[in-house]
């Protein structure tokens, strides 16, 4: 089996290995049950237009991921798996389109296209969220289409290039917002600096560029503008002003301070930023002379900056950045061979190898013990992990050198690990089906059921609930169940009560029932 097979091919079932994950765990609460939440009223309500949580306008997110898991819905019925899958789908989406774009960089590298997509499966970022049931490897796609786009334009027909920009545009605009400017503008702006001398900018590119932008809106205005109509004043200046304002200019929530994605850098970049023999690469690489590499500099460095200046971050919002970042390691580690010291070449499965280590200790760590999840930890995880390490290592020593795609296949084969691992470990933290079901039981059998505080949908479609949950605030609790003397509240509090009709971990948190008598007794904790 030559070298190259395994790149071209291998990938599929390293994709596979990651999606197979889905099934050792339940949905994450909140936002993968969230998520489940809003498609599954937009279903029952048979309202395609606006998306709808517990009884409410749900204007944080446009449609076209709900519209995906209703697709699935419409040929195979109601499921879980399909809107699960529609996640790991758009991520090797993700892996094929990375390909496709460093062969359009680089067409007479074609070993950079190879490994591109292997790099970027085992970004550790990406690897962790590739299987998720959130908007960011669709993002991903749409982000990967306007680059695509752009060296269509530059290198082969502007028609078809400024054609599939202002497609992403509007798929990025239905998927996350006008956050997806953040991601395209700047690198086609700068064509100036990236494109010459090999490919002089001339004002018709910015002519196009304009073009393509307001074909991207008019796509997304098809969508908006009737759905601002059919939800009412607040839901139209939800989605036509603030998702602008919000999702570019950012918001107070998740704030924190501009240099935070860099302290989480070489986490998310691992292992491929702790291979030394990339940096050594780096050292020749010629940016001046390829226009590839100053083509994914430019998308991965502007990119960072705007996302760094803007107040509200999640380590999930790099994602779609990530294909910049694998395109320019493949690229790197595509270079003429020289010698490496085989200390060098361990590293990685050295680093891999302390991780595991570092896992196995978790339940001894000072400051870590405390957590829920860590006190069921077992060192099986770890030297699981460690085992992955030392059999990279005994490769490494065995050929003299390390390769990607060995690389790879270690890295993943440890996260799939740690998925099993850690929701083994978890239990019901992460497992809202048993209080969904009991929530289902009670509305079936009409009985009075309230939630105190601030409700994400977190038991909707899990529990297949057909009418909204009430809402309370704290201080109405006593009222509520005065006026409900055989109804149940639930609480999602961070001290576990002494005495409830149900209780289970939530994360770090406690979600439990308590009886009417039971709140107006003893409070609610």
């Amino acid at each position: 089996m030559s070298k190259e097979f395994v790149y071209r091919w291998g990938i599929f079932p390293l994709w596979l290995l990651l999606t197979t994950t889905i099934f050792f765990r339940n949905p994450i609460p909140i936002d993968e049950t969230r998520y489940l939440s809003v498609a599954w009223e937009m279903w029952l309500r048979g309202d395609f237009l606006v998306p709808y949580l517990n009884g409410h306008t749900y204007s944080h997110k446009p449609p076209l991921l709900f519209w995906l898991f209703e697709s699935g819905w419409a040929i195979f019925g109601i499921n879980e798996w399909w809107p699960r899958l529609v996640g790991p789908l758009c991520a090797l989406l993700n892996l094929l389109l990375t390909r496709l774009l460093a062969a359009m960089l680089w067409p007479e590298q074609p070993r950079t296209a190879l490994k591109a997509p292997w790099i970027l499966a085992a970004t550790l970022l990406w690897t962790l969220f590739a299987s998720a049931t959130m908007f960011d490897t669709l993002l991903t796609c749409c982000v990967l289409l306007s680059m695509l786009g752009l060296i269509e334009a530059l290198k082969v027909n502007p028609l078809k290039g400024w054609g599939l920009f202002s497609l992403a545009i509007g798929l990025g605009l239905l998927t996350k917002g006008p956050v997806i400017f953040l991601h395209l503008l700047p690198t086609a702006l700068l064509a100036l600096i990236w494109a010459k001398p090999g490919y002089p900018i001339n004002k018709s590119w910015f002519a196009f560029l304009g073009l393509a932008l307001l074909a991207g809106c008019a796509i997304a205005l098809a969508w908006a503008l009737p759905a601002a109509a059919a939800g009412g004043k607040e839901y139209a200046n939800a989605i036509l002003w603030h998702q602008t304002a919000d999702r570019t200019l950012g918001t107070k929530i998740h704030a924190r301070p501009f240099p935070w994605y860099l302290y989480f850098l070489p986490l998310a970049t691992f292992p491929w930023i702790a291979w030394p023999r990339l940096w050594q690469n780096l050292k020749r690489a010629g940016i001046s002379g390829d226009l590839g590499l100053r083509f994914c500099l430019t998308w991965f460095l502007t990119s960072l900056l705007l996302f760094s200046l803007l107040p509200s971050k999640q380590l999930h919002y790099l994602l779609p950045i990530l294909p910049a970042f694998a395109l320019i390691c493949a690229r790197l580690l595509d270079r003429p061979q020289h010698q490496y010291g085989l200390s060098a070449e361990l590293v990685p499965a050295l680093l891999i190898g302390l991780t595991g280590l570092f896992l196995a200790a978790l339940p001894r760590m000072p400051g870590l013990a405390k957590l829920n999840w860590v006190k069921q930890v077992e060192p099986y995880w770890g030297l699981s992990v460690t085992a992955i390490a030392v059999i990279l290592a005994a490769f490494v020593l065995y050929t003299r050198r390390l390769s990607v795609y060995a690389l790879s296949s270690a890295v993943v084969a440890a996260i799939f690990i740690g998925f099993i691992f850690f929701f083994q470990y978890v239990g019901l933290q992460y497992n809202l089906r048993p209080a969904a079901a009991m929530l289902k039981q009670f509305n079936d059998q009409q009985i009075p059921t309230a939630f105190v505080g601030d409700y994400q949908g977190q038991l909707h479609f899990l529990g297949r609930l057909t009418q909204p949950l009430e809402v309370i605030e704290r201080e109405q609790t006593a009222d509520w169940a005065g006026r409900h003397p055989n109804g149940y509240l639930i609480f999602l509090e961070k001290t576990k009560p002494r005495q409830a009709y149900y209780i289970q971990p939530h994360r770090e948190y406690w979600l439990f029932f308590k009886t009417a008598a039971e709140a107006l007794a003893s409070g609610p904790a």
